[in-house]
């Protein structure tokens, strides 16, 4: 089933636009309501807005003396706690949203509009719900990039304050202290907290620095695509990685993809198209092995056409 012009604007509009600029939660429910084009979104939008409002209302009700403090590094911190404390309040206790850890692989745990529908999903979905609540309250909340697992992270107004905030929307918006997330990280990467190969600083900086929204939509998306790879769903992978093009038109991996893709399909044509710009994105950016590997894909492609 295709998309509706309306819904295709919206991805696109997404393409174009700066990672700053881009509209979190509409772009989310363009691409969740593509398989469903009947579907009318404005209550999923007013749904939305109403998490936000709350979480506003919360955080206000919330605030203690910290937040009142003379001391801008105690006042500051009073904020972020009271904020990620709304956040879940709001959104887990108030409107009961919680990871699947029953039906986990189950494709609508990344689709944003399912996930309204069910209040569960996958880390990066209810995160998601998260980071709009916060931004359109005019916080400072981002996603990370954490391995396997997606956090989220409320910062401080004020430049070189209090640490972040570390949100785990999976848990029931649970604000995970240092010791935690080195836990977590030690997890998802298969090592022992006690040994030399716990994660070091580096690993921890990196885990932990904030992500685009171009990057969380991409993230939500690619669990979908790699389930209908699993699945050996081809169509229905296509389908998501011509939304990921979309609305990351200037990615050269994502072409690269998709080229192979296209060629596993016997669409020889949009597959070398897609090599093509692959190669001429990659070269622009300096990634020379994606050049190469989208040349020679070409360069078979074209031995196969004649």
């Amino acid at each position: 089933m295709s998309m509706t012009p309306e819904l295709d604007r919206v991805l696109r509009a997404a393409g174009e636009a700066a990672d700053d600029a881009i509209d979190l939660a509409e772009t989310a429910l363009a691409l969740g309501a593509s398989d469903m084009p009947d579907l009318v979104l404005d209550p999923y939008r007013a749904h939305l807005a109403r998490i936000a409002e709350d979480v506003a209302a919360r955080a206000a009700a919330l605030a203690g003396p910290d937040a009142q403090s003379a001391d801008p590094a105690r006042r500051e911190a009073g904020i972020t706690r009271a904020r990620a404390q709304a956040l879940a309040d709001v959104i887990a206790g108030d409107f009961g949203y919680d990871g699947d850890r029953v039906t986990y692989d189950d494709m609508a745990n990344a689709n944003l509009v399912r996930v309204i529908d069910r209040k569960r999903g996958l880390p990066v979905a209810l995160g998601l719900i998260y980071i709009h609540a916060g931004r359109a309250n005019g916080w400072a909340v981002s996603g990370v990039n954490f391995p396997g697992h997606f956090l989220v992270r409320l910062n401080g107004m004020v430049q070189g304050g209090p640490p972040p905030v570390m949100i785990d929307p999976f848990s029931g918006g649970q604000v995970l202290d240092e010791d935690e997330v080195v836990g977590l990280l030690a997890r998802v990467r298969g090592l022992d907290e006690d040994s030399d190969g716990s994660p070091s600083q580096a690993d921890l900086d990196q885990a932990l620095a904030p992500v685009t929204a171009r990057a969380v939509l991409l993230r939500l998306q690619n669990n979908i695509y790699t389930r209908a790879l699993q699945a050996r769903d081809t169509a229905r992978a296509h389908a998501i990685l011509a939304r990921m093009t979309a609305i990351a038109p200037r990615d050269a991996s994502l072409w690269l993809e998709r080229g192979r893709l296209d060629g596993e399909l016997g669409n020889l044509m949009s597959a070398r198209q897609a090599f093509a710009r692959a190669a001429e994105l990659a070269l622009a950016d300096g990634r020379s092995h994606i050049v190469r590997e989208a040349r020679a894909a070409s360069d078979s492609l074209r031995m196969r056409l004649h």
